[in-house]
C-alpha cells in the first residue's frame, strides 16, 4: 500500500465540496430535453464549416434562462452568522472545462464567459476552444487558479470565507451560475449533479436515442438528460419549472442556431 498526498488540485476540490455541504441546501432535478432537430442543425452547421458546438449553445441557451429569470441569477452568503442574498447586475457563466495536465494529472478548472446571452453562439464556441487548446501555462485563468491551489491551509480557509460572505469577491473568481462541459454519448450518467456553490448550476449528462411518442406514432429521438442543482435556501420548485420550460423553448428549437 502506498500513502499518496491529495494534489492541490484534490484539496481545492475538497476545500469546495466543503463549503457547499456546511453553507448551501442543494437539491437536484433531472429534466429530459428532445434535441433531435436542434442536433441535426447543428450537425449540418459544423460539416458546412461554421465554428459551434453543443456545449457553446448549452452556454448561450442557460444564459438566456437566467436573463429571462433573474431569481435564479442570485447567491445565497453568509457573513457574522447571517444569511443573506446576493443579486448580481450581470450574467456570469462559469463553465467547467477538464484537461490534463503536464504531469499528466486530469483537473478541472473554471472558464468565466461573461453575459453568455449576449454573445453569438460563434463567439462562445471560440473561448472555449481557446481555453481547451491553448497550453495551461500561457491561460491568465489557469494562473491565477494556480495561485488559489498554492494557498497555505490558512489562505485556503480565508479564500473559502471571502467566497461564502463577500459578493464582489464571489463574482470575481466564480461567476454568478455554473454549467459542466462533460457531455456523454450513448452511454455514461443520466446527469450529473448534487454539488454546486451557485444558486443554480447544469450538469449535462448523456444523449441517448429512445423512443418516444411523436405525433401519435413511435419514434426514435436524441434525447439530453440534464441535472439541474439549485440551491434551496434561495430557490423554490415553481422558480425552477419556470425556468426550465424557458430552457425547454430554448433547446428543443433549433432557433439559436439559426444564422450559424
Amino acid at each position: 500500500m502506498q500513502i499518496v498526498p491529495f494534489s492541490p488540485n484534490r484539496e481545492f476540490i475538497a476545500d469546495q465540496l466543503d463549503r457547499m455541504r456546511r453553507f448551501h441546501c442543494p437539491v437536484t432535478l433531472v429534466y429530459e430535453f428532445d434535441l433531435t432537430e436542434t442536433l441535426s442543425v447543428l450537425e449540418r452547421a459544423r460539416g458546412a464549416g461554421a465554428p459551434v458546438s453543443l456545449t457553446a449553445l448549452l452556454v448561450k441557451a442557460t444564459g438566456l434562462v437566467l436573463d429571462r429569470h433573474p431569481r435564479l441569477n442570485r447567491h445565497v452568503f453568509r457573513r457574522w452568522g447571517r444569511r443573506f442574498e446576493a443579486a448580481f447586475d450581470d450574467v456570469s457563466c462559469t463553465l467547467i472545462v477538464g484537461r490534463q495536465s503536464p504531469g499528466g494529472e486530469d483537473v478541472l478548472f473554471p472558464v468565466l464567459i461573461r453575459k453568455p446571452g449576449q454573445l453569438s453562439i460563434p463567439e462562445i464556441h471560440g473561448i472555449v476552444r481557446h481555453h481547451k487548446e491553448e497550453p495551461l501555462e500561457l491561460l491568465p485563468q489557469m494562473a491565477a487558479f494556480r495561485r488559489i491551489q498554492r494557498l497555505s491551509w490558512l489562505g485556503r480557509k480565508y479564500f473559502s470565507y471571502k467566497a461564502r460572505s463577500d459578493p464582489r469577491f464571489y463574482a470575481r473568481y466564480y461567476g454568478s451560475y455554473g454549467l459542466a462541459s462533460n457531455v456523454a454519448r450513448d452511454w455514461g450518467p443520466v446527469a450529473g449533479g448534487g454539488v454546486a456553490n451557485t444558486g443554480v448550476a447544469f450538469f449535462p449528462g448523456v444523449i441517448r436515442e429512445v423512443p418516444r411518442v411523436v405525433g401519435g406514432e413511435i419514434r426514435v429521438r436524441r434525447v439530453l438528460y440534464l441535472g439541474v442543482v439549485a440551491d434551496h435556501f434561495l430557490l423554490d420548485g415553481a422558480d425552477l419549472a419556470r425556468a426550465m420550460e424557458s430552457l425547454r423553448s430554448l433547446l428543443e428549437s433549433p432557433a439559436l442556431l439559426a444564422g450559424v
